[in-house]
């Protein structure tokens, strides 16, 4: 079975909004599942963030194909009763709401394990399951000790790509969801994905020296600071920049020998010799010619790219046809990269299948006056 239909026949309500939520939920719509956006009547704050292609934010549209939307007003008796009726045909219910939110909304757990015996709940928090804290990726970045071991000794610095969002959320997300999917009986599940938490095992290598009693990691001085001379970023002679990380060894001694330069065998960790000598080396060839060269004598050397470089060569581009927007490009599934012909459905627009999904639930014929009343919007 070509993993595009591993969860047909899966069900899955996606309450969230934002980053973390709707990329899991994404992905298990990548992988077959029939992901329902559940909106508000205003729709998820994405569809509001620039840039736009003409009236659609890129940003939703890279984190909402292969998803139907329908919009409720859950605020309003007929609207939770709607949503009800949606819980007792899905397998996943997805939230991101802070703790207790569900709660006051009567749809938490508790609530919706009466409507469907054996219903997976997965609940994407960002702290811990009584911190009604906000908060973003920054935040659980600078919570989880990554932010003080990242940057220059004076100031600890923001990484650039949200890890917690991805790494801490989206994928403990899909995996906690998929192992409840496999282990599925007939008693519901609740399982909570704690962004910080799912951080900390990150932590493993530069955690080290703390956990064996040899002090904290500290900017510029731990393996994976970019700061030792063995593990760090170099100019090349075209201005642009090489990764170099000959940790082991033998990929030392492979460097050492192929430049001509056998005196620095045995000085991998000699800062003195290697932060004058290797800057110097690395001056002498093009980024092109020293990723040629790393390939060639066995060196772990790579270019740092551009994120355009980067798109191009690892090929992850994929043109959609939206209804509205017209040609729109999108980060292909890296999961999926090897089935062909695969069909996607463009990231809906805000309640483009209530009508749709009403239908399926046996509502058509409250259609018109649940619209007229507010409960309910349909696409613009």
């Amino acid at each position: 079975m070509p993993l595009r239909q591993a969860l047909n026949g899966i069900r899955v309500l996606d309450l969230t909004s934002n980053l973390p939520g709707p990329l899991a939920s994404q992905i298990l719509g990548d992988f077959g599942a029939d992901v329902i956006k559940i909106e508000s009547p205003q729709g998820d704050n994405v569809r509001y963030y620039p840039p736009f292609i003409d009236s659609e934010s890129i940003i939703f549209l890279l984190l909402n194909r292969n998803k139907r939307s329908i919009s409720i007003n859950l605020k309003s008796k007929e609207g939770l009763n709607l949503f009800y009726e949606l819980v007792k045909t899905c397998d996943v219910v997805l939230e991101g709401f802070r703790p207790g939110t569900t709660k006051r909304m009567k749809i938490d757990f508790d609530t919706l394990k009466h409507l469907k015996q054996n219903i997976i709940y997965c609940s994407l928090i960002g702290y811990h399951s009584q911190d009604t804290r906000s908060g973003h990726d920054l935040n659980y970045v600078g919570s989880a000790g990554i932010l003080d071991i990242t940057g220059p000794k004076e100031v600890p610095t923001p990484i650039g790509v949200p890890i917690a969002d991805i790494g801490g959320g989206s994928l403990p997300t899909v995996i906690s969801i998929l192992a409840a999917i496999l282990q599925r009986k007939e008693k519901a599940q609740h399982v909570t994905v704690h962004m910080t938490e799912q951080l900390i095992p990150w932590l493993s290598v530069v955690a080290s020296t703390y956990l064996v009693g040899l002090g904290e990691p500290q900017r510029e001085e731990h393996i994976l600071s970019g700061y030792n001379a063995y593990y760090r970023l170099y100019s090349t002679k075209d201005n642009r920049f090489v990764s170099f990380a000959p940790l082991e060894a033998k990929f030392w001694n492979n460097f050492c020998i192929a430049i001509r330069r056998e005196d620095l065998i045995g000085k991998q960790f000699d800062s003195d010799v290697c932060d004058v000598e290797l800057p110097k080396i690395f001056l002498q060839k093009t980024q092109l010619e020293w990723t040629s060269w790393f390939a060639d004598n066995d060196v772990p050397g790579a270019p740092v790219m551009t994120l355009s470089e980067a798109l191009a060569v690892n090929s992850r581009i994929q043109v959609l046809d939206h209804p509205t927007a017209g040609q729109v490009p999108l980060i292909a599934s890296p999961f999926l990269n090897q089935d062909i012909n695969i069909q996607i459905r463009p990231p809906p627009s805000l309640g483009e299948h209530t009508k749709e999904i009403l239908t399926e639930i046996g509502h058509l014929k409250d259609y018109e006056r649940l619209k007229f009343q507010g409960v309910i919007r349909d696409q613009m």
